[in-house]
């Protein structure tokens, strides 16, 4: 596997594929204090929405080591493998493909992968860029995203790759902390992404510009509202937004059409990468 950074689209996503390699050795102990284990039970309950018929409260009787037979799933953003881990463990049949484009994170999660091997056989990881994804159109059954649709230099480009890769009727699901609109959650946001997050970041990792530029981040995003409005642009159905903690974190799910790949959106190109 190597360890060299790939290209990204532009100057925005050098400089953050460059702050996630740096702190990646104190992410996941900087994630668990600052949310009090929380961000654990988010990502547990977006996973259980990647395949609905094959997760455990569905299908109580079934064996557990058949679930999510026969599906390929894409874990975009997948750092430190987090929610791959979290994805196996829900759907232990299904094949993961782990993608991010940094270098460091991915050496993380192959560094907890090496000690878990059942995972390690269903596990794939592989650097990518979300705006170029290497994958076959319609390809993947299903394609998870954890905090990180906000880090993306184009919104809109990397949505439209998702849809393009996702077969038809495949189900997209979301977590991220999209730009608060209620008003107690602005102030949450505010005052916690100003003072907590920061000094908790800057001792787990020893980099305090990194934790500063993610609350920027937040402010700097879509609104749940609005991520949906494009993915229904993008063609994708069934939309839906749970709101988590007060608001705190969004998840976001859709579904492509049965005819998804039949005609792209205006101005959307079809074609697998390389």
């Amino acid at each position: 596997m190597t360890s060299k950074e790939i290209a990204t689209v532009d100057a925005h996503g050098a400089q953050v594929q460059a702050m996630f390699t740096d702190i990646a050795h104190g992410y996941d102990r900087a994630n668990r204090i600052m949310s009090a284990g929380i961000d654990v039970r988010w990502r547990r309950r977006a996973v259980a929405r990647l395949l609905p018929s094959a997760s455990p409260d569905a299908s109580p009787d079934a064996s557990p080591d058949a679930r999510g037979g026969g599906q390929r799933i894409l874990d975009l953003c997948a750092g430190t493998l987090d929610s791959s881990f979290e994805i196996h463990r829900c759907y232990p049949a299904a094949d993961i493909v782990a993608g991010d484009f940094s270098a460091g994170m991915l050496a993380e999660g192959r560094r907890r992968l090496a000690a878990h091997p059942s995972a390690a056989a269903r596990i794939e990881t592989q650097q990518m860029d979300a705006h170029h994804l290497p994958l076959a159109d319609g390809s993947i059954d299903a394609a998870f995203c954890a905090f990180g649709v906000r880090n993306f230099s184009d919104v809109r480009r990397a949505s439209a790759e998702l849809r393009r890769v996702l077969r038809p009727g495949g189900r997209l699901v979301v977590l991220e902390f999209f730009r608060p609109t209620g008003a107690a959650t602005r102030l949450f946001h505010a005052i916690y992404n100003r003072t907590v997050l920061p000094l908790v970041g800057w001792a787990c990792t020893g980099n305090l510009a990194a934790y500063r530029y993610l609350p920027r981040s937040i402010g700097q995003t879509q609104s749940s509202a609005d991520y949906c409005a494009l993915l229904g642009e993008l063609g994708f159905t069934d939309i839906a937004v749970d709101r988590l903690t007060l608001g705190v974190a969004s998840i976001v799910t859709a579904q492509v059409g049965a005819e998804a790949h039949a005609r792209a959106p205006d101005g959307e190109q079809q074609g697998a990468r390389a």
